[in-house]
This record gives structure tokens, sequence and C-alpha cells, in this order.
């Protein structure tokens, strides 16, 4: 029986693959000029979009290999990725953002409505950034510098790290489960530094996993520690 985990990558990699079927451009750059409203959804195969400051978008933005950058107070619904990197400026808003290998950046004090999600890219977040719900990556990192999440993040082997008063309002949640198909040999590191707080607690699903919980610095977490070794700096 495949796991759940296995199953949402292959749907992310199918539903994202499908967009080439339905483009704007192939492999032209798309740029959305300042301001501009645009109320259709905007999509290419190998080209980047570019989403000029405080321009609102109600439709979708999607890209195969492209990168998606969404300017400065600029406002988005869905943003989805397959291999191309997603980045969100500062006081930018977008509802969802997906990869499966591309990194997504959330400049400062920009924010998400609802989820973030990769399957190997990375995902970092800057100061004042906030996300509604969760954070769910496979085997990408993710850092948070001043920033906060007020769901869950979860995570098969990507390492984790909040600093500068981050602070996340719900779990980590750790499945390392042997069934799942990637390589995940190793320590997973969870690093809570500088006043950083997880609210709710660190769920490691399956003991023996290799699971090390750094606080430093006034880091520190609310609810239980399960099946990870603690070390206090």
């Amino acid at each position: 029986m495949k796991s759940r985990s296995f199953i949402s990558v292959v749907s992310i990699l199918f539903g994202l693959s499908s967009l080439a079927f339905a483009q704007n451009s192939v492999s032209s750059d798309i740029h959305i000029a300042k301001g501009k409203k645009v109320s259709r959804n905007i999509s290419t195969v190998s080209g980047d979009v570019f989403v000029g400051s405080g321009a609102r978008i109600k439709g979708g933005v999607t890209a195969v290999s492209g990168d998606i950058e969404i300017g400065s107070k600029a406002f988005v619904q869905n943003v989805e990725v397959v291999s191309g990197n997603i980045s969100i400026g500062k006081g930018a808003s977008a509802a969802q953002l997906e990869t499966v290998s591309g990194d997504i950046h959330l400049y400062e004090k920009s924010g998400v409505s609802r989820s973030i999600e990769t399957v190997s890219g990375d995902v970092n977040c800057d100061s004042g950034s906030d996300i509604t719900k969760n954070i769910i990556t496979v085997s990408g990192d993710i850092e948070l510098d001043d920033s906060r999440l007020r769901g869950d993040l979860k995570t098969v082997s990507g390492d984790i790290s909040l600093f500068n008063g981050s602070m996340i309002d719900g779990d980590i949640i750790i499945n390392r489960k042997s069934n799942v198909v990637l390589f995940h040999d190793g320590k997973l590191k969870i690093i809570i530094d500088m006043n950083s707080v997880v609210k709710g607690s660190i769920l490691v699903e399956e003991p023996n996993s290799n699971v090390i919980v750094y606080l430093a610095n006034g880091g520190k977490v609310k609810g239980k520690i399960i099946n990870a070794e603690v070390r206090e700096q």
C-alpha cells in the first residue's frame, strides 16, 4: 500500500505537469505591468513570469520550468511551479504557493492566506512574513526569520530553522516512515533559536528517526517533544 505522503507527491507532480497543455506562453517571459489588474489565469512552460508592484491577479499564475516573481505589494491567487522558483516581494500576498523542485522565498512582510507546499524545494521566510495555514515539504529545508506560521509545519527529511522570534502556532510534524520513496538517512535538525517559539509540539511519528532539536538563546517548545533528541545550548 502506498503511503499518504507518496500519493500526495504524485498528485502534485501530475497536477502541475498538466499545466503544459493550457498555456499563455511556451517559452517567452510574461510581464504584468505595475498596478495592473488581471482577472484571468497566467501561465507559461519555460518562460519566467514577472508581476509588477501593486498589480492584482485574480487568477492563478503557473509555470512548468520558469521562475515566478511577484513584486512588492502585489496580490495573486494560487502560484504553481514544477521546477522553477517562486519569490513573493515585500508586502505582497498570495493565497497558495506550490512547487515540486523549486525554492520559495517570502520577502519582508509578505503573506500567504492558505498553505505553502513543496516536494524538494526549500522555503525561506523573511522578517514579518505570515502564513495562515501550513507549510508542507518532503525533503526541502525550511527557514523562518522573524516570521509567523499559524498552522502546522510538516516534513519528511527537511531541516527546520527558526530565528529572531519566529513563531509556529501549531505543531512541527516529522514523518520519516521507511515506505516513503525517498532517501532520508542521517540526522534531521530542528533549530529553535533567538527567542523563537513553537506553541504546539514537535511530533516525530517514528522512534529512532535521528531527529535532533536544538534549543538556544531563549528558543522554546511549549508542547511536548516526542521521539526526538533535545540539545539545549
